[in-house]
């Protein structure tokens, strides 16, 4: 039921409503990534989001077209690629944070301080827990 309600076309599009340009839900999670790790190789990004790495350079090349993202050689290797968030970019992913805890706020107002609190505790412990288990099988 919540992978249904949080992939549905009128809940992505009520995260993403006011930002320009319109970005993908995954190019908002991507985005999100990426200014949330602070530079990253490319390699990384790709085994992180389970793709090829030519996908996560189509992917990347996007973002970087929007000018939310830049590439540059990782200085440690020359060979790698690093990519960061531009000030565009971060900005971009704060004001998407804010649109989506905007959602988030009025779809739980009726809520306990209590109840917020421990979904909270079982959200970070069930992303924790599939996180960890990314190395092994979905079914584990």
């Amino acid at each position: 039921m919540l992978v249904r309600w949080f992939t549905r076309s009128d809940v992505r599009r009520a995260m993403l409503a006011d930002t320009d340009p319109v970005l993908s839900a995954t190019d908002a999670w991507l985005l999100g990534r990426i200014t949330d790790t602070g530079p990253v190789r490319l390699s990384h990004l790709a085994d992180w989001a389970e793709v090829d790495r030519s996908t996560m350079t189509a992917e990347v090349r996007r973002l970087e077209d929007l000018g939310l993202v830049s590439r540059a050689p990782d200085p440690q290797d020359g060979r790698a690629v690093l990519v960061k968030a531009t000030r565009s970019g971060a900005a971009r992913h704060r004001r998407t944070k804010r649109t989506a805890r905007t959602v988030y706020t009025a779809l739980l107002a009726d809520w306990s301080e209590e109840d917020l609190r421990q979904t909270a505790h079982v959200a970070a412990r069930l992303v924790e827990t599939l996180e960890h288990r990314r190395g092994g099988t979905a079914a584990g």
